[in-house]
């Protein structure tokens, strides 16, 4: 045998007892090995036709969330977690991958929680649990979540979807609990152009500010939630509105919402709703947001969940500019059905209905007219959801 073989061999025997070595140490330290864990679901869609786009069925891995934890001293804990959407592949420019969190958290006690670095904040019931596919209902998630869909829908106009530190408890008030959530994170004016200097970092001196405040009584839960944000991305319209840019630069961008769940013999209820105002102070510009949606479900056995959803998302936007004059207010409403089924604690078969109603109204100069366009269609989907 020759000294090059013997020596390959050895240095692959020493990485493969690396792994043994390395966990000795940690238990040693008084540290936990890193946990590896994740959620995906995987469906099939039926689009029906609607206006000039014909009707498809399509499966898709929709959603994979990989987390990767560890817990690094009696108080503090390290997550991870990658986020992968439709049948995502680089090579073929599908879908997307996402470092969605890296954070290191502190943990006092119950009342008070620190974590630092890339995370979800708190806001409303659903933001910082959408990701956990088996364990909702849906396949299609209320809009505003549904991260499948960030590629046609501006999701982070609606809701706040990374902050850097968060402190966060509840406090207990006999058979109350209350909870809080106070956070910063970066502004909306984020770099997305390589020729413009380092990318993904914030161009402005301002913050996003942001928090919950609920209370949790028996089988009651609800909440408020608000942020607050300064956005530049209207300085482009300076020109056609005969305003100075500087007019333009740090309009403040509010956020206020509320979550209300409850759950009595089997029966559950589940709401929220999200307004969004962005307060320029300029009559002719105006950009408004609200989405509300409820579900209402009951559990036929322990395995079989049904349940009934209704969802709407409004947006109204106004540009009255000399020779530039647009007015639109577009809606979406949407009726759900559907089905969950617990084949076992870590794998839920889902059936859901949609109908789906878009009804858009425009005004363009120099048409004097309103025009409205609404369409219907409808979209049935089966999935598997899966906890590993």
């Amino acid at each position: 045998m020759s000294a090059n073989t013997t020596t390959r061999r050895s240095i692959i025997v020493i990485f493969c007892f690396l792994p043994l070595l390395f966990s000795t140490v940690v238990a040693q330290r008084g540290e936990s090995p890193i946990k590896v864990f994740g959620y995906f679901q995987t469906s099939l869609q039926q689009w029906g036709d609607f206006e000039d786009r014909p009707g498809s069925n399509s499966f898709s891995l929709q959603q994979l969330n990989l987390f990767f934890q560890k817990d690094l001293a009696r108080n503090w804990t390290a997550f991870v977690n990658f986020e992968v959407l439709n049948n995502f592949s680089s090579s073929r420019q599908w879908g997307a991958l996402n470092l969605e969190e890296a954070w290191v958290k502190y943990r006092l006690n119950e009342k008070f929680n620190l974590k630092l670095g890339l995370q979800i904040p708190t806001f409303n019931n659903l933001n910082t649990i959408k990701n956990r596919t088996p364990l909702l209902p849906y396949i299609i998630r209320p809009i505003v979540y549904e991260t499948s869909f960030n590629e046609f829908i501006l999701i982070e106009e609606f809701v706040p979807n990374r902050a850097f530190a968060q402190a966060y408890g509840f406090f207990p008030a006999g058979d109350v609990k209350i909870d809080y959530a106070a956070y910063l994170g970066n502004s909306p004016n984020i770099n997305d152009d390589r020729q413009q200097g380092q990318t993904g970092v914030d161009t402005s001196a301002s913050f996003l500010v942001g928090g919950r405040l609920g209370l949790r009584w028996k089988n009651l839960k609800a909440g408020i939630s608000a942020t607050h944000e300064k956005r530049n991305d209207f300085r482009g319209l300076s020109q056609l509105i005969n305003r100075s840019t500087a007019e333009l630069v740090n309009v403040p961008t509010v956020r206020f919402a509320g979550d209300l769940s409850y759950t009595f013999a089997g029966f559950s209820l589940e709401g929220e709703f999200i307004t969004v105002r962005v307060n320029d102070g300029i009559p002719e510009l105006n950009l408004d947001l609200d989405f509300y949606y409820g579900t209402f479900g009951y559990h036929i056995n322990e395995q079989l969940f049904a349940y009934f959803s209704y969802w709407a998302t409004i947006s109204d936007f106004l540009l009255d500019a000399p020779q530039h004059y647009l007015m639109e207010k577009e809606e979406i409403l949407v009726s759900n059905f559907g089905l969950s089924y617990d084949l076992i604690n870590r794998i839920r078969l889902k059936a859901q209905y949609a109908r789906v109603t878009l009804t858009d109204r425009e005004q363009f100069f120099p048409a004097t007219t309103l025009t409205e366009k609404e369409g219907k269609f409808n979209v049935y989907s089966l999935a598997i959801s899966v906890f590993f």
